[in-house]
């Protein structure tokens, strides 16, 4: 620990004010404003006096607005201060006390789109060289008001010593005050009117560092929707948790809006990185010529699709070995390129030493491809060139790590990134194992350091891509300020990880983790959409049944990880995880498992899919602006219900909805500012996916106004994509409830080129115009005597003011994504279920041509895995909050069925049991089955129902013949 305070022998003692006297241009100590579009800040001698929000006139006043400081062992505390100087510009206002040893100045800035005040202290002295900050409290403040309540919204995670992140100080109903800083180890008080926040950094500072500036802290006067979340988040799938409210929906937009404010990575287009390990690219050596071959062949499928980064740790046992890794993890093998053993050691340097031909290679043979590579990377590693940042490691006090409190470590680690950089021609870096919890220099001087290193990065290298990882993740928004985004599931990827909402398919159930994480990110991080962390399809299991990741020790190559799990690509799943990441994080598409590694799959992905998925990639570019919108509605993602996005820019916009469960649920989306949807009239909504061009019209009216609330009913594990546009002057015929066009000539009503899914009946709604000689719709619908669709003749079901009903059925047998067999009975308590069913014809159709498109010589082991060999028709029984140690029968005709025990891991791990399923694949068509099923004792409504699955929507223009 440095002294409190030391006194350099050839400094000169001056007086501090007469210094700042000649830094700052002097102003009387009478009112003073600070005014942009959105709010007038007022001042008087000391400090701020009110804030007026200029759209209502609203004036929130304070007494007074103080500050406290705790420095080398010495309390400062405004209110003892001499009077200060002021000193102001056309943003800000400061107030710089002399407090000797030292110069204290406390600088509010109001800029031009800002709806918040900031506060910052500095800190600076001529004759003190290093001293230690014990604690600041940026705001001590008196309300002229006195408060009716307070919300604090709190770290994720307690036990690493973050605290609160400031506080929502409540005012009646309708309006706050919300008072942060840019860090997480903030304690907020309020006792009356008084209210203070303050942080105990107990970190070390010296003066060739130059000034010391607190974490700017900010103000701001919200007006309360009235529409509070919980203050946490009910944990993933469970039916109940924690609803005591927190924020209004209003104070969170208001924090988001101060994180962005201080972004310093303002991205100019979204970025698509391909994350290797997601194939267990570790498993790949590139120290030999096969493993270099291999992963080329990694990198020609994430150009194929679309990335532009790859995030690139595979093994190189030219460079280095597992068995000498000296993290937590074993994976120091893969950093830096494989170079990271050797630039902990000492034995490579980024300035001087030549990049090896196994590391050259790779990167130009990306480059060729259009890709560029960013380097995994701990930066908490026993790194041998200093000593005095080596501590204990957490885990093993046998072992070392760096202390990223250590500002010799700082300067080092920032050095060595530029240079690795610029020497080796990667896009930057994905940090992981950053943890800020050693013994010696404090938590928050470890967390500051940590921000500091990827700042400067940041600063040195404008356009450096930084992929965030564990565990820095947990440290709340202001540690991401650098980064391009966070740790994309919040926790680690692989299925063992977290919990599984109940499917059959793991790349829906990573995509409905992703928005769970997504609306955390958002709603109690406070992230902007530019830093939202995508992630599309997902992570396979490393380990196998032994619970180990399988390797062999070999004489050359040391201990080499063998391919397991190579083939693990979800057919069936991996679009509605793609749709759902652009969703919630289309600035950052992080694409994870891809179908490159097995021969079989990577030869038959075809181009089609490339081009589906390169398309929504390109899409989040095309609509950037309109995703800086995104916003979360219909509430958290949760167990039985559709959640979504929307992003709407005014009159125009995307909503995206997902039904994460197996039922067909039924979504209302209010249309108005609720979504973003704050001006226009009369609303156009257009289907982008699953049926592309198919209207969605107001029952008995066509287009929906600005107020309504609309429903959409959506298949089980489905997504819906709308687009959302001004309803303009009708000049022809318009058709909603499905894609085509629509006319009236003399009499005959007829639409062509509709379409729908097979089996279903639809209502058509056809909105027609005045006519051309200037009769109105009226008269043109009083005129329509016949229909035809697609050529076939329809009656006329109603007229309704300008609107002509149709009703269609769809030829074929209804059989839909997720059909059920037994339905949800929120009652159902367990015991015996039976009932009835018939497959039709087409699905086992659907079957073998998907067999014949995706042609996969499966193993045994692959069919273990639900979200395999996807030629098959499972019949699935999901549950809430399962346990794999029930046991559950299945008959058919009388017959006893296999009735296997799903998990979403490739391995038995009971966090991952999600339910039973049968392969009902050998069933015959079009002839009805009895079936029993007998089930443990249940809570009520445990069991989700009854399931046939791998089953896709099937659109057909023959419309049926009317009975």
């Amino acid at each position: 620990m440095p002294p409190r305070l030391s006194h350099p022998a050839r400094s000169t003692r001056r007086r501090l004010l007469a210094a700042a006297s000649t830094l700052f241009a002097l102003s009387p100590l009478g009112a003073q404003s600070l005014r942009n579009s959105l709010l007038e800040a007022d001042f008087g001698p000391r400090g701020l006096t009110s804030i007026t929000t200029l759209a209502d006139h609203r004036i929130d006043s304070l007494r007074s607005d103080d500050f406290a400081l705790s420095v080398a062992n010495l309390a400062f505390e405004s209110t003892n201060l001499p009077a200060p100087t002021r000193h102001s510009t056309a943003h800000s206002v400061s107030f710089t006390y002399d407090a000797k040893p030292f110069a204290i100045t406390v600088t509010y800035e109001l800029k031009s789109d800002w709806t918040f005040v900031s506060k910052q202290i500095t800190l600076t002295s001529d004759t003190v060289d290093r001293f230690v900050v014990d604690s600041i409290t940026p705001f001590a403040t008196t309300f002229a008001e006195t408060p009716t309540g307070v919300f604090r919204p709190t770290s994720v995670r307690p036990s690493l010593g973050t605290a609160d992140y400031g506080a929502a100080v409540r005012f009646g109903d309708d309006r706050s005050l919300l008072i942060v800083a840019q860090n997480p180890f903030l304690h907020a008080d309020l006792h009356g009117n008084a209210f203070s926040l303050r942080y105990t950094p107990q970190m070390e500072w010296q003066k060739s560092y130059g000034p010391f500036h607190s974490d700017r802290a900010f103000i701001a006067p919200v007006r309360l929707s009235g529409h509070r979340l919980p203050a946490h988040m009910i944990p993933e799938w469970r039916t109940a948790g924690d609803t005591t409210a927190g924020l209004d929906e209003a104070e969170i937009a208001a924090f988001t809006a101060m994180v962005r404010s201080q972004l310093l990575y303002r991205p100019a287009t979204p970025i698509d990185v391909f994350v290797g390990w997601c194939v267990n690219d570790y498993q790949i050596d590139v120290g030999t010529a096969a493993g270099r071959a291999e992963y080329k062949r990694v990198f020609d499928q994430a150009a194929a699709v679309g990335a532009q980064y790859v995030l690139y740790a595979p093994s190189n046992s030219a460079l280095s070995r597992r068995e000498e890794s000296v993290d937590d993890w074993s994976w120091e093998h893969v950093l830096w390129l494989g170079l990271g053993q050797k630039i902990r050691k000492g034995e490579w340097d980024a300035k001087t030493s030549t990049v090896p031909p196994s590391v050259s290679e790779m990167v130009d043979y990306a480059r060729g491809k259009r890709l560029r590579l960013l380097a995994y990377v701990y930066p908490v590693l026993p790194f041998s060139q200093n000593p005095d940042w080596l501590v204990p490691s957490r885990n093993n006090p046998k072992r070392q790590a760096a202390t990223l409190g250590n500002r010799a470590l700082q300067d080092w680690l920032i050095e060595q990134l530029v240079a690795f950089h610029d020497r080796t021609g990667i896009a930057g870096y994905s940090f992981d194992h950053t943890f800020l919890t050693f013994d010696g220099p404090s938590r928050y001087a470890q967390w500051y350091g940590w921000r500091r290193v990827m700042e400067e990065l940041r600063r040195r290298i404008p356009d450096v891509v930084i992929d965030g990882r564990q565990a820095y993740h947990l440290y709340g928004p202001w540690s991401w300020l650098a980064g391009s985004y966070p740790h994309p599931t919040f926790n680690d990827e692989q299925p063992e990880s977290f919990l599984p909402y109940p499917d059959l398919h793991f790349d829906r159930v990573s995509a409905d983790r992703e928005r769970w994480t997504a609306y955390r990110y958002r709603n109690y991080e406070f992230t902007p959409s530019e830093l939202v962390p995508g992630f599309i399809t997902h992570q396979t299991s490393r380990s196998d049944s032994t619970d180990e990741m399988p390797a062999v020790k070999t004489a050359d190559r040391g201990t080499v990880l063998t391919s397991y799990r190579a083939r693990d690509w979800d057919y069936l799943g991996w679009r509605y995880s793609l749709l759902s990441s652009v969703a919630v994080a289309g600035w950052n598409n992080v694409l994870d498992m891809l179908p490159a590694r097995d021969s079989a799959e990577n030869a038959h992905f075809s181009e089609k899919d490339r081009a589906w998925m390169r398309r929504w990639l390109q899409w989040t570019a095309t609509h950037k602006e309109l995703l800086r919108h995104t916003r979360t509605i219909l509430g958290a993602p949760a167990l039985g219900k559709v959640d979504g996005t929307a992003a709407i820019d005014g009159d125009h916009g995307f909503i995206f909805l997902f039904n994460p469960d197996a039922r067909r649920l039924t979504a209302r989306v209010p249309l108005d500012a609720s979504i973003g949807l704050t001006y226009g009239a009369r609303v156009a909504v257009r289907e982008v996916h699953p049926l592309e061009g198919r209207r969605l019209g107001k029952p008995g009216a066509g287009f929906w106004q600005r107020g309504d609330t609309m429903s959409v009913m959506l298949d089980g594990g489905s997504a819906l994509v709308l687009e959302l546009s001004p309803a303009g002057p009708m000049t022809a015929p318009v058709l909603f409830g499905a894609p085509g066009t629509a006319t009236v000539k003399d009499g005959v009503l007829d639409v062509r080129g509709a379409s729908g899914e097979s089996g279903t009946n639809v209502r058509l709604e056809i909105a027609l115009p005045h006519g051309a000689t200037g009769q109105r719709s009226g008269a043109i619908i009083a005129s329509v005597r016949r229909a035809r669709v697609n050529g076939v003749e329809v009656p006329v079901a109603a007229r309704n003011g300008d609107v002509v009903q149709l009703e269609v059925t769809f030829a074929g047998a209804e059989f839909r994504q997720l059909q059920p067999a037994v339905t949800y009975d929120s009652t159902f308590a367990g015991g015996r279920v039976s009932g009835t069913f018939t497959i039709p014809k087409r699905v086992f159709e659907q079957l073998a041509a998907r067999r014949h498109a995706w042609p996969i010589p499966w193993t045994a082991d692959d069919y273990r895995t639900t979200w395999l060999a996807p030629e098959r028709l499972l019949l699935f029984a999901p549950f809430s909050e399962p346990d794999d140690r029930w046991e559950a029968t299945l008959s058919i005709d009388g017959a006893p069925v296999e009735f296997r025990k799903a998990y979403t891991a490739v391995r038995v791990v009971r966090s991952t049991f999600v339910g039973f399923y049968a392969d009902v694949s050998r069933l015959e068509p079009d002839r009805p089955y009895r079936f029993e099923l007998q089930l443990p004792s249940l809570k009520p409504g445990q069991f989700r129902g009854l399931y046939f699955e791998n089953v896709e929507p099937q659109y057909v223009s023959t419309v049926a013949l009317p009975r």
